[in-house]
C-alpha cells in the first residue's frame, strides 16, 4: 500500500503560477552564470588594462573574449525565460483576487497595461514607470532582437547585450510583478513583501550592480586589444 501511494505522488503543476516559476527561476540561474564569470574577471586582475604591460594585453583580450562568449549565452537564455514568465504574470494574477478581472487582450504590453490600471494605489505611477522601463530596455531592447531579429542591427543590438543590463531590466521587471502581487493580496485582505531582495539572494546575485565590478567586457576586451596594437607599433618604430 505505501508503494502504491508513493507512485501516485507524481509531480504536477497546478495552476499558471507554477509555470511562471519554472520559467521564473531558470532566468536567474542563468543571470546567475552571467555573474561567475565577473570572478575570473577579478582573478585576472583584469578590469584595469593600464596595470598591465602591453605584450600580454593581447592574451587578455581574448581571454575576455571567451569569457564574453560565455556571458552573453547565460544573458540570452536570461532574457528568453524571464520573459516567458512576464508574459505569464498578467494572466494568472487575476486568479489570486475577484477585485482584477480577467484579461481579454492578448498583446504583451497591453495585457500588463490594462492590468495594472485596474489597480489604484499610491505606488501605482512607480510600477507604471517600472513596467515602461522593462517593456523599452528589456523586451523591445533585447528580447526583440534575440526572437524576432532580421537585420543586422538586430546582431549588433544582441551583441550589445551584457549582464548589467540583463540585471538592470530584470529588476525593472520584478519590480512591477512585485506590485500587482501586493495589489491581490491586499484585496484578499493579505500582505506581499517585495521579494527582489530574496529573489537576488537565493540565486547569489547581487541586489545592486556597481559597474566598477561588474564592467562592460566587450568595451573592456576592445581597450586591452588597442593597448596591445599601440604597444606593438611603438616596438615597432622603435626598432
Amino acid at each position: 500500500m505505501e508503494r502504491l501511494t508513493e507512485k501516485n505522488q507524481m509531480f504536477k503543476l497546478h495552476n499558471h503560477f507554477d509555470v511562471a516559476r519554472l520559467l521564473g527561476h531558470p532566468a536567474f540561474d542563468h543571470l546567475a552564470k552571467a555573474c561567475l564569470v565577473y570572478s575570473e574577471v577579478h582573478d585576472h586582475n583584469l578590469i584595469d588594462p593600464s596595470v598591465h604591460d602591453w605584450s600580454k594585453c593581447f592574451d587578455y583580450q581574448m581571454l575576455l573574449t571567451k569569457l564574453q562568449r560565455v556571458e552573453l549565452e547565460a544573458c540570452v537564455h536570461a532574457v528568453v525565460l524571464f520573459q516567458a514568465m512576464m508574459e505569464k504574470v498578467p494572466y494568472f494574477v487575476p486568479t489570486l483576487c475577484k477585485e482584477l478581472k480577467p484579461l481579454k487582450v492578448t498583446g504583451f504590453r497591453e495585457s500588463w497595461d490594462t492590468l495594472l490600471d485596474q489597480t489604484n494605489s499610491d505606488d501605482k505611477p512607480h510600477a507604471k514607470d517600472a513596467f515602461s522601463k522593462y517593456y523599452t530596455d528589456f523586451y523591445k531592447g533585447m528580447r526583440n532582437p534575440i526572437i524576432h531579429g532580421r537585420d543586422e542591427s538586430d546582431i549588433e543590438k544582441v551583441n550589445s547585450i551584457h549582464t548589467a543590463l540583463v540585471h538592470d531590466g530584470m529588476k525593472a521587471g520584478w519590480s512591477a510583478y512585485d506590485y500587482l502581487l501586493t495589489e491581490a493580496f491586499r484585496a484578499n485582505g493579505e500582505s506581499h513583501e517585495p521579494s527582489w531582495s530574496s529573489i537576488c539572494a537565493m540565486h547569489y546575485i547581487p541586489e545592486v550592480f556597481d559597474s566598477n565590478k561588474f564592467p562592460n567586457l566587450r568595451e573592456l576586451s576592445g581597450i586591452y586589444l588597442k593597448r596591445y596594437e599601440d604597444g606593438l607599433s611603438a616596438a615597432t618604430d622603435a626598432d
